[in-house]
């Protein structure tokens, strides 16, 4: 049986917070990418009146027991 790494699910966190807001908040999704997760964090975010101000996005490495960082770039605006 040969396995398909292109199926493979990993989780990345949302670090973030709205304005006006006292402290940061988190958002949890499975995806195939890096790109997957930002659509459904931004579909996420569509309901909200605010949007938010993205601190960081991590992957975790289940390897190694540990959030990564991802370099999401300033480029997307909805991103900040």
């Amino acid at each position: 049986m040969s396995i398909d790494h292109k199926n493979d699910l990993f989780e990345f966190r949302f670090h973030y917070h709205l304005d006006g807001s006292a402290g940061f908040s988190d958002k949890y999704f499975l995806a195939h990418n890096f790109m997957e997760a930002k659509d459904m964090f931004e579909y996420a975010c569509n309901k909200r009146a605010t949007m938010p101000t993205l601190d960081k996005v991590e992957k975790w490495n289940r390897w190694a027991d540990r959030w990564e960082d991802i370099d999401f770039g300033s480029k997307d605006p909805f991103l900040n």
